[in-house]
């Protein structure tokens, strides 16, 4: 009993030992509390204006819908709707369907429709500082197409690119080593009667993108934001990226199927999921080939993040109207993004157990309950392969037929002689051979 109840517990601890290598192999440590800023990259800040429609570039379309017989009403529920097909409780009238409809006849799709309309960085962030040194807004940030719309992303690949090679591309902690913007706010409102637009900032890892998990800064105008970026660096050991996928529960470049902003964009369609059981439909803004891909966007599959990334956390701390905005400028907000410590935390994510490790703490297992050893497993091995071996050649070894039993006589010399034997009868009646 005590040797079966051994046996038992060394299968159970060995179990869970080869389940925490197979299934579960990973570990994340604290490599260090003061990983030093200078070697995290200054993230993306993209900047995108919440309207849809930059009036100022509508004049083709507007002739091409008045020479059609709209009035400037119609026109005008039109552009709006860019902006209000975003709201979930938004039904556009059968008159903006009917324009969008005969634009779609002319050539003029949705996709075009957007690029026609989309505000230029020029006019959306009129000043640009980076480290207290002006720059041309157009040197460092650039337009790109999101998931809310057209937007103005700044990153320092790209700002690396328009500068000359002695700029400091590191941010610092204070104010003068920061991103120094002003973003202007809406130039000419579509609605007059509607309240002042605003802008929205996003901070992110450059490369991701902007997504529906992603959290925003309303840059609401006469205001100045003071952005504080908090972050914190993983990194993974050359053992952790030789596992496969299902183990190391992260993702490399090398792969497949595994593109920019990944985890971010497997986030989005895990919403994107509930957003098609809630109403049906998608977001205007998604390109077609999401939509003939439905299946697989509302697919059950894990979302992975890289095995190395950073992540950026920003809080603002305060905001006030009115500060180093000129009178010309007071519908614009200023805004000044940096880093918020000197050093950050920096975590490595390494493997739980090696081959060996995991190979030894089942012999320190087996020798606990059993009493085992190398050597005990030689000689187990052994005697089981000499079992089978007996057992074998006795199955196939052919039967010996048994042999009859011969007798055998003894002649001496003395026994030979020419004497006749005498007969002498017995009592019995029978004779008795005497020499």
């Amino acid at each position: 009993m005590i040797i079966a109840l051994s046996m038992v517990l060394c299968c159970f601890l060995g179990h869970m030992i080869w389940e925490k290598y197979v299934i579960d192999p990973t570990l994340t440590v604290v490599e260090t509390t003061h990983y030093s800023m200078d070697k995290v990259e200054f993230p993306a800040v993209t900047v995108c204006d919440s309207e849809k429609v930059f009036l100022p570039r509508t004049h083709e379309i507007t002739e091409l819908l008045t020479l059609r017989g709209y009035n400037q009403s119609d026109i005008t529920e039109f552009y709006k709707s860019f902006s209000a097909v975003t709201r979930k409780d938004y039904e556009p009238a059968a008159l903006v369907k009917k324009m969008h409809s005969v634009l779609d006849d002319l050539g003029y799709s949705l996709k075009i429709l957007l690029n026609m309309f989309q505000r230029p960085c020029d006019d959306l962030i009129m000043e640009c500082n980076w480290r207290s040194q002006p720059y041309n807004c157009s040197q460092m940030f650039k337009p790109i197409a999101t998931i809310v719309g057209h937007c103005c992303q700044f990153d320092i690949p790209f700002f690396r690119e328009n500068t000359n090679i002695n700029t400091n591309y590191i941010s610092g902690i204070d104010t003068t080593e920061a991103l120094d913007i002003v973003v202007m706010g809406p130039a000419v409102k579509i609605d007059p009667d509607e309240t002042d637009g605003y802008a929205m900032l996003y901070v992110y890892d450059r490369q991701d993108k902007v997504t529906l998990i992603d959290s925003f800064i309303n840059l609401t105008p006469e205001s100045f934001f003071d952005v504080n970026i908090y972050t914190w660096v993983i990194d993974s050991s050359e053992n952790v990226k030789a596992l496969p996928l299902a183990s190391r529960k992260c993702i490399l470049e090398t792969d497949k199927g595994i593109g920019r902003g990944f985890y971010q964009s497997c986030m989005t369609r895990m919403i994107l999921k509930k957003v098609v059981n809630y109403c049906k439909c998608l977001p205007f803004d998604f390109s077609s080939k999401v939509q003939v891909d439905i299946k697989e966007i509302i697919s059950e599959n894990e979302c992975y993040q890289r095995c190395d990334y950073v992540q950026y956390d920003t809080e603002v701390e305060y905001v006030r109207h009115q500060r180093r905005l000129s009178k010309e400028n007071q519908s614009a907000s200023r805004v000044q993004v940096h880093f918020a410590q000197m050093t950050c935390m920096k975590y490595r994510r390494e493997i739980l157990y090696t081959w060996d490790q995991m190979l030894a703490n089942l012999g320190g297992i087996f020798g606990l309950c059993l009493g085992g050893s190398i050597i005990s497993v030689i000689e187990l091995v052994w005697f089981v392969m000499e079992l089978l071996f007996k057992i074998l050649t006795s199955w196939f070894k052919k039967p010996v037929a048994p042999q009859e039993k011969k007798q055998v006589f003894i002649v001496s010399q003395k026994n030979l002689t020419t004497a006749k034997p005498i007969r002498k009868m017995t009592s019995n009646g029978k004779y008795k051979f005497i020499n």
